[in-house]
């Protein structure tokens, strides 16, 4: 039931990013935007590409005309839910605002941190040993690191005040590591709001 559930949900989201996308639809809310689309913009446009060019292929290699249109709807079904999880990645970026920073990764990550519950932010590149988007790390002294990464790799560190429950699977957390396009951009922004806030 929860696999059903969690299928349902990614199945809901990438359509209604799909529609938010398309239609210029902006959830992100207020504040400066920074995506962490660059590195997966790319595959998925293979990936887009090799879809388009099945479909005709396929209609002319299957001899059977119901089987045809079984494969040109599961093709499309499968070419827009493509556009949609790209679609997704673009339309919830990272926003450093007036509260705090939103953290995200498509529609499943939506990590919301408080200027209060920021102590220090730096970049620094880190290769992940799995590739799963979201990971944790036990540290010597206790803490709890949270990753969002992008193809195993985080490039931006927020050091929090002390452990920080947040909405993510494990948790408090005492830092939380993630992926942006332009670390420096963003590290600028977050230090330019924990000085005015400060």
């Amino acid at each position: 039931m929860n696999l059903l559930r969690t299928a349902l949900t990614y199945e809901r989201g990438v359509w209604v990013s799909l529609f938010r996308w398309v239609f210029r639809r902006d959830p992100a809310g207020p504040g400066a935007r920074f995506g962490y689309s660059a590195m997966t913009t790319p595959v998925m446009l293979a990936f887009i590409g090799v879809s388009i060019v099945e479909i005709p292929i396929l209609h002319f290699l299957l001899p059977w005309r119901t089987v045809q249109i079984i494969a040109f709807a599961l093709s499309l079904w499968g070419l827009l839910w493509m556009v949609g999880f790209l679609g997704a990645i673009r339309v919830h970026p990272h926003v450093v605002g007036a509260t705090g920073v939103r953290v995200r990764s498509g529609f499943t990550v939506d990590v919301f941190l408080p200027w209060s519950a920021i102590a220090e932010v730096r970049t620094r590149n880190r290769p992940l040993e799995k590739s799963k988007g979201v990971q944790f790390e036990e540290t010597a002294d206790g803490g709890l690191i949270g990753k969002v990464a992008v193809f195993g790799q985080t490039n931006i560190e927020l050091v929090l005040t002390g452990p920080t429950a947040v909405d993510l699977p494990r948790g408090p957390v005492t830092a939380l590591h993630f992926w942006a396009d332009d670390p420096k951009e963003l590290v600028t922004a977050v230090r330019e709001n924990l000085v005015s806030v400060g």
